[in-house]
């Protein structure tokens, strides 16, 4: 199965908007895209009483899906929490395998698999297991966003580590400039063994592909 799992060094580092942009650079290489966000909390309430998951519909949009956004993000809830807490507040049990099973779309030629987390490596995605443990089920190399912000290396050095501790392959990592700020991340290449990728502070909502970008 050709794609990657995307994960984050934490929370709001940028992980959707990065994903987008990668799955609109693969439409450029000539793949086809099918995106998945298998749980998703922080949900916005329609009028209609469905929920509807930002990050999904980001991710549809990125990747000119025409898949419906159920089928994207089969797990939505509206509190603002992490997954496996808004998971025990609605009183439901779902566990990896579930959300496993939910991200294998039977794939043709020249086509490839985004499957993007919720939080960080080890933040909890299910009633069983952590974002760490739906990546190693489904055996995608993985990129990993850092936020470039204080701290950041450590943050990438620790989850890169963990990534290879799982037995998976760390496939690049993109540096997201997530402020108008200087750059934190100076040196991270002299630590790291993983293609890196570097993207600049916008507040332009067009997606675009992530420059120089390679499968």
């Amino acid at each position: 199965m050709t794609g990657f799992f995307i994960t984050g060094t934490d929370t709001d580092v940028g992980k959707t908007f990065i994903a987008a942009r990668i799955a609109r650079s693969l439409i450029q290489q000539g793949f086809s895209v099918r995106v998945r966000k298998p749980i998703a909390s922080g949900c916005t309430r329609q009028a209609d009483g469905s929920l509807l998951s930002d990050d999904a519909l980001r991710l549809q949009q990125g990747a000119n899906s025409n898949e419906n956004l159920q089928e994207i993000c089969p797990y939505q809830f509206e509190p603002a929490i992490s997954p496996h807490l808004a998971l025990q507040q609605a009183g439901k049990w779902v566990t990896i395998e579930q959300l496993a099973q939910s991200c294998h779309p039977t794939l043709g030629t020249r086509e490839a698999l985004l499957v993007e987390g919720a939080g960080g490596w080890l933040s909890p995605l299910a009633n069983d297991g952590f974002n760490r443990d739906l990546a190693v089920q489904l055996r995608l190399p993985v990129i990993l966003v850092i936020a470039n912000r204080l701290g950041c290396i450590n943050h990438a050095l620790l989850t890169a580590q963990a990534i290879q501790q799982s037995g998976l392959t760390l496939h690049c990592a993109v540096v997201n400039q997530v402020h108008d700020k200087q750059d934190f991340s100076s040196g991270l290449e002299d630590w790291i063994e993983c293609p890196i990728y570097r993207q600049e502070h916008t507040t332009d909502s067009e997606i675009i592909p992530l420059a120089d970008f390679k499968l």
